[in-house]
């Protein structure tokens, strides 16, 4: 048990510290897209400055000028003189045409040729940076500019950068964060497991004590248990030939029922013991599913007879297929279900063992019409020592036979549960796998 909650610990705790380390690495990938989002317009913006520069020198051959730039920094331009007319446009290899990301430029800038105006300004202007978006998602910056040179003339200036893309930023940085991704993985993984068999050390020692004390405590108690079982016994065959002192007699059939309550509380804790230390085996078979259900059937019959209760056996119709399991865990969980309905349901009701075949699964169930489980005792009912409401339990009981049939069903690879029965009582069953389909065809 122990050591299934450290395992579970362990999952949730190497769970949330990477979903922490994920989200601090998305933030750390965007901080790095902001930047450089900010460093593009950063660039752009000098970029703009210095060509602005150069062509205030009224230099002969601006295309010159702007082709280098082309070339060198990747600053794609489109120049007009004060006519309109086109001197120079890059040959930019965009995904969205490079005249239709002018146009946009123009649009967003309130103009269509800003050049061609007739107010044209006889000053040098740089405007601010302007986002576009082309025909196939991609994204860029454009920058306009009105250039006055020293020898009078007059230009426009457009410049168009790529927009960086956050996937060709990740994709190109995907290595390093998944790279640290995968060592804090691993070192968180080894650490927490570290860290948590530290933590969980003092208490596995303390179990283990508590452990060994019960299952010598039990071993110890046998051997007297077993002297004062005998000797009353022996007592019991004297008192039958003499059958005058009825007190004798009363005090002889509580030690008898006393002694057999111990010995149930012994043996319960003895199988407590030796599943909690793994010492339990499972001798798998194919068990024939009708034969054991008819066995059970009998087993128990005499017992509802003297209880007065009517014990039912529902048989499909169809074959049931072997199944490969412990057949001595398989009736001991069933027994189990039983002693508990029998125990709880009171004359003159009715009890039905039956098994069902659903979904891979073959279901056993043992249905009783008593009280049924109080909402309160539901969550506690396959605790160790849980004993419910003080009405549905006796003497006989110690809280311990569905906390052992819930760990030989972990051991059968099965599974067990209760709901409540239609018109009252409770209904206990076992689910194992049927991973063989060959089918019954006889007892």
């Amino acid at each position: 048990m122990l050591k299934r909650l450290l395992n579970r610990l362990h999952i949730i705790m190497t769970g949330i510290l990477m979903v922490l380390i994920t989200l601090i690495l998305s933030f750390t990938f965007w901080n790095t897209y902001q930047s450089a989002k900010t460093a593009d317009v950063t660039y752009i913006q000098r970029m703009a400055s210095l060509i602005i520069y150069q062509l205030e020198a009224d230099t002969e051959q601006p295309e010159t000028v702007l082709s280098d730039y082309e070339e060198q920094m990747n600053v794609y331009t489109a120049l007009q003189d004060s006519e309109g007319s086109l001197l120079y446009q890059s040959d930019a290899d965009f995904p969205t045409d490079f005249s239709v990301l002018l146009k946009k430029a123009g649009q967003s800038i309130g103009i269509e040729n800003a050049a061609g105006s007739s107010d044209a300004r006889q000053i040098t202007e740089q405007g601010g940076y302007i986002e576009l978006e082309g025909l196939h998602h991609d994204h860029y910056y454009a920058i306009p500019a009105t250039i006055s040179t020293q020898g009078g003339n007059s230009f426009s200036l457009t410049l168009v950068y790529p927009k960086s893309s956050a996937m060709e930023l990740f994709l190109g940085q995907a290595p390093l964060y998944l790279g640290i991704w995968l060592i804090s993985f691993v070192v968180i993984l080894f650490v927490s497991r570290f860290l948590l068999k530290k933590a969980f050390t003092p208490s596995e020692e303390m179990i283990k004590s508590q452990k060994d004390f019960v299952a010598a405590a039990s071993h110890e108690l046998k051997a007297p248990l077993a002297v004062i079982m005998a000797n009353a016994e022996a007592l019991q065959c004297m008192q039958d030939h003499d059958s005058s002192d009825p007190q004798t007699q009363s005090c002889l059939d509580v030690i008898d029922v006393e002694c057999s309550r111990m010995s149930r509380l012994v043996r319960d804790m003895l199988m407590l013991a030796s599943t909690d230390a793994d010492k339990w085996t499972i001798q798998k078979s194919e068990i024939n599913v009708d034969t054991l259900l008819i066995t059970l059937y009998e087993a128990y019959e005499p017992v509802c007879i003297s209880k007065k209760i009517r014990l039912e056996l529902n048989l499909s119709e169809d074959a049931y297929p072997f199944l490969s399991s412990d057949r001595e865990r398989l009736f001991q969980i069933l027994s189990i279900f039983l002693d508990n309905a029998v125990c709880y349901s009171p004359e003159g009701s009715s009890l039905q063992i039956q098994a069902s075949l659903k979904e891979k699964k073959l279901i056993f169930s043992i249905i009783d019409h008593g009280k049924g489980i109080p909402a309160e005792d539901k969550p506690f009912i396959f605790d160790r020592f849980y004993r419910g409401d003080k009405s549905r339990t006796d003497k006989s009981h110690f809280g311990l036979g569905l906390s052992i049939a819930k760990e030989l069903a972990r051991m059968l690879d099965g599974e067990i549960g209760f709901k409540d029965t239609e018109g009252g009582g409770a209904t206990f069953f076992l689910r194992l796998p049927i991973k063989k389909y060959a089918k019954n065809t006889g007892v």
